[in-house]
């Protein structure tokens, strides 16, 4: 793998499948999806070799948890379509907003920037593959310069409402895939009306600081993925 002038010898790549419904003009398909992922950490001189091996593995297995909490069911919808908008508001399922049709080379997209804004500096994300079961084609996508050509700002995608935030999920470090929209017409404020939404990565950070060891002022390494039960998302009328 080539980063600039540099040729990385040395990587992660972690796996993940997970099962869905694909919205398009109407047709609901159900598809099963492999991802795979290339991780390269970021090595500061600074830090010292377990300060890299135990930011790594938390990282790692913050990228787990959101994919294991938002993709497993997922529906994905071109928020664009009213009508596969209306359809996918019918299902209790977890929503992937997608600017555009939901086909494999957007998810891809978007899914490599969701992963880049939660990994943050100390890790970069490097190849992805995508090989969805309806069709006979994998995806591989790499962007070392962050240039997605997705849209910036939740305005310039959803019109259908107004949104809790400016930037769009898949810029933004926390735990969902879809934006909460403000109801028409409230006089409420935002905290109001937000008040029971609570963000999935809430949860992960306390699991991870209950492993710190207070004694030595360092944090356990994690000895396996951190399972929490399955966030249900509160609609917002």
């Amino acid at each position: 793998m080539k980063r600039g002038k540099s040729i990385i010898r040395n990587y992660m790549t972690m796996s993940y499948e997970f099962a869905g419904t694909r919205i398009q003009a109407g047709f609901l398909t159900p598809v099963d999806w492999e991802l795979s992922v290339n991780l390269i950490v970021s090595g500061k001189k600074s830090k010292s070799k377990e300060e890299i091996e135990y930011k790594a593995s938390v990282i790692y297995q913050k990228l787990y948890f959101w994919l294991d909490t938002n993709l497993s069911y997922i529906t994905m919808v071109d928020v664009g379509n009213e009508d596969d908008l209306y359809l996918a508001n019918l299902s209790s399922n977890i929503m992937l907003y997608c600017p555009g049709n939901p086909s494999d080379d957007l998810i891809v997209r978007l899914i490599h920037s969701k992963l880049s804004a939660l990994a943050g500096v100390d890790m970069e994300i490097g190849e992805i593959k995508l090989k969805a079961s309806d069709t006979s084609l994998q995806y591989t996508y790499d962007c070392p310069e962050h240039e997605y050509e997705l849209p910036s700002t939740t305005t310039e995608y959803y019109t259908e409402g107004t949104c809790r935030d400016k930037d769009p999920w898949w810029l933004r470090d926390d735990g969902f895939c879809f934006e909460f929209v403000k109801p028409a017409d409230s006089v409420e404020t935002d905290e109001e009306i937000f008040a029971g939404i609570i963000d999935p990565m809430n949860e992960f950070e306390r699991m991870i600081s209950e492993m710190t060891d207070t004694h030595i002022g360092m944090v356990r390494e994690p000895a396996r993925i951190v399972q929490v039960e399955k966030w249900k998302p509160r609609k917002v009328e």
